[in-house]
């Protein structure tokens, strides 16, 4: 993988069958610094998503932090292609997460300029490694 230029965001998702959490890991690096994204959630509905509930999470917490942080654009490194096509609007969107998702990716992007890379997953690319153990350890599937 050619590397990638300051900022920019690696995320991804995960479930927990067991105690039907999802969740996400991740990280914004920009200036030199990393930002850790982690975080879970039991909300049915989401949580009826399985691990896409966790990518939409990754995806959306990443460009919070960028946008806390003042960045003028980030790059989103994902390895589930709904991060990118729900987001622009290539895919339909049927599920209430699905719209808000492409609702908070609409208006930020009046704010901060994004680019979607997708990155194979379980390939061995550190920053999605990273991620993915991030977002497993958030669900407790660690």
């Amino acid at each position: 993988m050619e590397e990638i230029k300051e900022p920019y965001a690696f995320v991804d998702g995960s479930y927990n069958v067991a105690t039907k959490v999802y969740g996400c890991g991740g990280y914004v690096v920009a200036d030199g610094k990393s930002y850790s994204v982690q975080a879970s959630g039991d909300d049915p509905e989401m949580a009826s998503m399985r691990n896409v509930g966790g990518e939409i999470l990754g995806a959306t917490l990443a460009v919070k932090k960028a946008l806390e942080l003042g960045l003028p654009e980030l790059t989103i490194l994902y390895d589930y292609t709904g991060i990118e096509y729900w987001a622009t609007g290539a895919w339909k969107r049927n599920k209430k997460y699905t719209k808000a998702y492409y609702e908070f990716m609409t208006k930020a992007q009046e704010k901060i300029h994004l680019t979607f890379v997708h990155v194979k997953a379980h390939t061995g690319i550190p920053g999605n490694e990273d991620a993915d153990r991030m977002a497993k350890e958030a669900v407790g599937n660690l």
